[in-house]
């Protein structure tokens, strides 16, 4: 593959992460890879936020239709595009998706978050030449399901690069859970409920939180982990700041140095429960198979997922790998049934069963996997 050209394009901070792996392999080879970052991952990188190695050739810019393709005119070898989650980066993504010439390789690195940008190249009357990469089946079924055209060959289970760092998080969890909780002052029976804010709603999971942690008994021992959302609507900024100027139990609130964690994945050993709306560390959760991974159902939370992605629940609330609450009632019962354990409450029972299958497809060589479709689609 030495002599090769990539260019990649990445308006979505989670996209980058899903490629990345494989870009670096296609360096390894000899390629020469350029990397557009615009809308989320654009700002970031601006703002010194989003580290690349020396040598990817990254250049930052808009996000409109003229700044895309001007980057397209360079000569290239494969197009590669991270999905986004966001409106601003998944029309950017579709854009720089014009080539009928070769087929593009796009990779979705969350359930569902490349369905907005190919929604946008499928309502086009000459649709470009893709492959999409995701990470199981589940995914693999949605995405037929959702977008009309998609041709069986189309859509590859490779699993996901940026998951491949599970199966080394899954053998040194004990460990990392040692040192996190340490770092943390938390003992071995406080629980630890890490929250992974979102573009909106975040508010309204602490105040779920607050009122369930109390109903559960466990306002003396009970630890708060709060991890904002990059890209948090400037409404949750307020919002969550409000609530985090006056809590009702100051003393809940802890974290550790950002050197130590620098992301929500990050602390997931240390935790006991993990809550979110619709978030990758949930997703990681699941894989790791801790029992505690629960989607929070509030109004604004529920918004989102069906504004982003189009769906009333998330996926893995219906494959069952996972708790949903959308009440302080419903959050205290799933307190104390992971307090009691799996062998005493048979719902518990089936999110094991739930996610060993979904961890199966965790394998560790989703990297590999894709730099192999890179590879193809170069030859």
């Amino acid at each position: 593959m030495a002599g090769k050209t990539i260019l990649a394009v990445f308006g979505d901070r989670g996209g980058w992460n899903a490629c990345e792996p494989p870009l670096l392999k296609a360096l390894d080879a000899g390629c020469a890879v350029r990397v557009y970052f615009t809308a989320t991952c654009g700002k970031q990188y601006t703002d010194g936020k989003l580290k690349t190695g020396s040598f990817f050739e990254v250049q930052a810019g808009d996000s409109d239709k003229d700044s895309i393709q001007k980057f397209m005119h360079h000569p290239h070898d494969l197009l590669v595009v991270g999905s986004s989650q966001s409106k601003e980066g998944s029309r950017a993504s579709a854009y720089a998706l014009t080539d009928r010439d070769r087929t593009s390789l796009v990779v979705q690195d969350a359930y569902g978050s490349a369905v907005p940008m190919l929604a946008l190249l499928y309502q086009q009357p000459l649709r470009p030449y893709v492959k999409v990469c995701v990470t199981d089946e589940f995914s693999r079924a949605h995405l037929m399901q959702t977008i009309s055209g998609l041709g069986l060959y189309d859509v590859i289970v490779t699993g996901g690069p940026h998951f491949d760092k599970v199966v080394e998080m899954r053998r040194t969890r004990e460990e990392r859970r040692r040192t996190l909780r340490q770092a943390l002052n938390v003992g071995t029976k406080e629980p630890v409920f890490l929250i992974a804010g979102g573009v909106g709603g975040t508010d309204e999971i602490l105040e779920l939180l607050e009122a369930a942690i109390e109903q559960a008994g466990l306002a003396e021992t009970a630890k708060v982990i709060l991890r904002a959302h990059p890209r948090a609507r400037e409404e949750d900024k307020v919002l969550t700041a409000a609530f985090m100027n006056a809590p009702k139990y100051p003393g809940w609130f802890t974290d550790v140095d950002r050197a130590l964690a620098p992301t929500s994945d990050d602390l997931l050993p240390a935790a006991d429960f993990v809550l979110s709306g619709f978030s990758t560390t949930n997703t990681i959760g699941i894989l790791l198979q801790m029992p505690g991974v629960v989607y929070v159902g509030t109004p604004t939370l529920k918004k989102d997922l069906m504004d982003e992605k189009k769906l009333e629940r998330p996926p893995e609330v219906e494959a069952g790998a996972a708790w949903y609450v959308q009440t302080a009632a419903d959050m205290a019962g799933v307190i104390t049934a992971i307090r009691l354990g799996a062998r005493d409450v048979p719902h518990m029972l089936k999110i094991v069963a739930a996610q060993e299958r979904i961890a199966s497809f965790n394998d560790g060589k989703a990297t590999e996997r894709v730099w192999a479709e890179m590879q193809k689609l170069m030859a």
